[in-house]
């Protein structure tokens, strides 16, 4: 079997949303590569990985850069997902292949370890471990004050970015496995997701929320405590994801109206790229030192 692997080259776009479609009989991780390819400055094609057989896709795998917090440190990391292999081509190979290629590119180019959301039984033949997890905040809705103050709601614009970048910044400050965002404008808004500013009448902006129609708001950013819990009054969200580290559980959040929690997921795994990164992280949680981390994905994942 000769198969080639390569990065992804300019005309192999339509190759790519045919192998995911194929391997997941759904376009929706297709349409995640679309749109982190249109929208993400974190998408380097370089980590964009294809199998070929002859002049047949086989098998690709995305591989996104990543700057997180691990230990109150900034660690360079390499996000997989999604990976897909033709159905016909399965059980023979070819996705452990494309991950060991992403693997060594990224070794060479100086990145720390890799992470991912994947099925446990998967990912640990290939080296991944679990060791950081989910995190959420429930509200209680019936015991939630109501908002006192009124707000008006706007598109994210550029002159937000910088804010909300120190914002996203600060709530990240203390949580492992914390995907930092940046200041480009569709790191935070893009088609089909609800991405929207609170501002008050007399224009001090108090919040930004996001989250996909139809499946409820995920994150929210301020730097006013009073003013996070007068929009989260306003909004009354169920809940919304967020770690109990992070600067909103600390500040804003009440246990009379809301609870937040952090807890290790079989599916969250990561690889070391450099030996022992993630040793000193991995003994704080198992001796209960620190909660588990929590990796909030780009906002492509979140729309698809």
């Amino acid at each position: 079997m000769d198969i080639q692997l390569r990065s992804e080259a300019p005309g192999d776009e339509d190759a790519i949303d045919i192998v995911n479609c194929r391997a997941f009989e759904s376009m929706n991780e297709a349409n995640i590569i679309l749109l982190m390819r249109m929208y993400s400055p974190a998408f380097d094609p370089n980590y964009s990985i294809t199998a070929w057989d002859g002049d047949q896709i086989i098998g690709h795998a995305l591989f996104t850069p990543a700057t997180i917090r691990l230990m109150d440190q900034t660690v360079k990391a390499l996000a997989l997902g999604p990976i897909a292999v033709l159905p016909e081509r399965q059980r023979s190979g070819i996705g452990g292949r494309l991950i060991r290629y992403g693997h060594d590119l990224g070794r060479r180019a100086g990145f720390s370890l890799a992470f991912l959301y994947g099925h446990p039984s998967y990912y640990p033949r290939h080296g991944y471990r679990p060791c950081f997890g989910l995190a959420n905040v429930k509200i209680d809705t019936e015991n939630l004050p109501p908002a006192t103050r009124s707000f008006h709601r706007m598109p994210v614009r550029p002159d937000d970015v910088h804010w909300l970048a120190e914002r996203h910044a600060a709530e990240l400050a203390g949580v492992d496995f914390g995907w930092a965002w940046g200041t480009n404008l569709t790191e935070w808004a893009i088609p089909c997701l609800n991405s929207v500013m609170w501002w008050t009448d007399d224009g001090q902006r108090a919040a930004y929320t996001m989250g996909a129609p139809g499946r409820g708001d995920k994150l929210l950013l301020a730097d006013d405590a009073e003013l996070a819990r007068e929009v989260i009054g306003a909004l009354r969200p169920p809940a919304l994801d967020h770690h109990p580290s992070g600067w909103l559980a600390r500040n804003v959040l009440d246990p009379e109206w809301s609870t937040c929690e952090a807890h290790s997921s079989d599916a969250a795994m990561a690889f070391e790229l450099q030996d022992g990164v993630l040793g000193p992280y991995t003994k704080a949680v198992e001796a209960g030192d620190r909660p588990p981390g929590f990796a909030m994905f780009p906002l492509p994942f979140i729309a698809c």
